[in-house]
């Protein structure tokens, strides 16, 4: 977000980020000016008892040193004339040849056999290691072709590395669907880039500008697209006071197509554990779609909620199917299209406020595992205790001889330990491995769940059986992104 500062010196408006909203001054020249009246003290003053004036021997003008400098050569650029006279040349290799003598016994390194054998292996190395190198990009621009294809993309240029110095190298590329022609430095990464013209659907980063407009409304600091957390990898938001990362994951960028792997945002997550950060994730629909809920969880995280109800002061209700279904539609990112046996909601006079539901998974020796299939809080609402009491009159009632829950971690702590399912009784069990949904590349408003497209389904439809279900998707037009897992809770008699 930019705003507009007043310089205390020149007087004159100037434009910078919020983030550096304590900006006195609209340049350093500015700054020093304002010092040089007086109204700053900058630094220590000299001492004319320790510094002196010499004469440079190149340019034969005066500067100013500290007495115990030995230096007699005004700039670099007086060095480099200096470094360049035959008696200077001459007097350094007569240096460097007496060094060497001292040391090897000969006038020069290579004089020495063990020095002059190393040195020619380590430049085989570097050829063998360039080859290689050849090798594994002439293989990694073989893997991307295919994909560029099923993206309708054309590579202008020939692809011959990664990034040039410390920079993404550019490649010029050209959409086979509507003629555009753009470059990015995207396929250096092994991401496949997006044609501008073809994909206008809102972009990453004014998803999160939806979230930092929140957050500067509430007047939380936070860092943008940092790479301190969790290096080299970068955080599209960090809140430093309260040790939360938010990453905003738009469907296109973030689907195994561009590279993101199935562990990559649970690698994430991890990596923030162990730095002591605790990260969620918010796909592109999630914001799209249901942005006020997204909303709610951050407050939720960050103590924001303006709402606090007591659970020991409301009233628990079996609720309909119908009904747990227009709350957790309208108050949890899953939505409420489970099938449920059992539907309770909390009641804060006739208010519902938080609900939980529960559902037959199979029959154990007569007696049917239970898991908890959805639990939320309504909106903007803290409902303090809501999930022990609803929890515990569902134990008290069907006395579940075993009761699971997963617990989603693109939105929990990896540490379990802090989940309100652990502080209720219920056991660790394990981490579930990433699962996947899918959406059509041409558009990134909605993930489908994989249970829809799984391959028996598609081959009675007509798809060949000999390619897998990924295969087939991707013919179809579809990618797929990974979440970050679950956690399993038990809760066992």
């Amino acid at each position: 977000m930019k705003i507009t500062l007043t310089c205390q010196c020149c007087k004159t408006d100037f434009v910078t980020e919020y983030k550096f909203r304590d900006k006195k001054f609209c340049s350093r020249n500015c700054y020093f000016e304002h010092a040089r009246n007086g109204n700053i003290k900058t630094g220590k003053q000299k001492d004319p008892n320790v510094r002196e004036v010499r004469e440079c021997l190149v340019c034969n003008n005066k500067f100013e040193v500290r007495k115990k400098d030995k230096k007699t050569i005004c700039s670099h650029e007086c060095r480099v004339i200096w470094g360049k006279k035959p008696e200077i040349i001459n007097k350094r290799i007569k240096s460097f040849k007496k060094t060497n003598i001292e040391k090897y016994g000969v006038e020069h390194v290579w004089m020495v056999k063990e020095i002059h054998q190393k040195t020619m292996e380590n430049r085989d190395r570097e050829k063998s290691n360039e080859k290689q190198k050849n090798t594994v990009r002439k293989k990694y621009l073989n893997e991307l072709l295919p994909k560029l294809k099923n993206n309708n993309l054309l590579l202008l240029d020939n692809y011959t590395c990664n990034k040039d110095g410390n920079t993404s190298k550019p490649y010029t590329f050209k959409c086979l669907q509507c003629d555009n022609i753009f470059t990015s430095t995207l396929l250096g990464s092994g991401i496949i880039p997006k044609c501008t013209k073809c994909f206008t659907n809102v972009k990453n980063n004014k998803l999160e500008i939806f979230i930092t407009d929140f957050l500067n409304k509430h007047n939380i600091s936070f860092i943008t697209n940092t790479r301190k957390i969790i290096s080299p990898k970068e955080l599209d938001i960090y809140i430093p006071k309260h040790k939360l990362g938010i990453e905003i994951n738009g469907l296109y960028w973030h689907g195994e197509l561009n590279g993101k792997y199935k562990n990559y945002h649970l690698d994430k997550t991890k990596q923030c554990f162990t730095n002591g950060v605790e990260l969620i994730h918010f796909s592109e629909d999630d914001i799209l779609n249901k942005g006020e809920i997204v909303l709610s969880i951050i407050k939720n995280k960050l103590g924001l909620n303006e709402n606090k109800v007591y659970a020991r002061k409301c009233v628990i209700k079996t609720i309909t199917n119908k009904e747990k279904k227009i709350f957790m539609e309208q108050n949890h990112l899953g939505g409420g299209k489970t099938k449920d046996s059992v539907s309770y909601g909390l009641f804060y006079g006739d208010l519902l406020v938080s609900s939980m539901s529960f559902s037959k998974r199979k029959i154990t020796k007569g007696k049917p595992t239970w898991e908890i299939s959805r639990f939320a809080s309504k909106m903007n609402y803290n409902v303090v205790g809501g999930f022990s009491k609803l929890f515990k009159n569902f134990i008290k009632e069907y006395k579940p001889n075993k009761l699971i829950s997963y617990v989603d971690l693109r939105l929990s702590s990896y540490d379990f330990e802090k989940s309100v399912y652990h502080k209720n009784g219920m056991k660790f069990d394990s981490y579930t491995p990433p699962n996947y949904w899918y959406f059509y590349r041409s558009s990134n408003d909605k993930k489908y769940h994989r249970y829809s497209f799984r391959k028996n389904i598609l081959v009675k439809e007509g798809f060949d059986p000999n390619k897998t279900e990924w295969q087939i998707m991707q013919e179809r037009g579809f990618d797929r992104i990974w979440d970050c897992g679950n956690i399993k809770f038990i809760y066992e008699k």
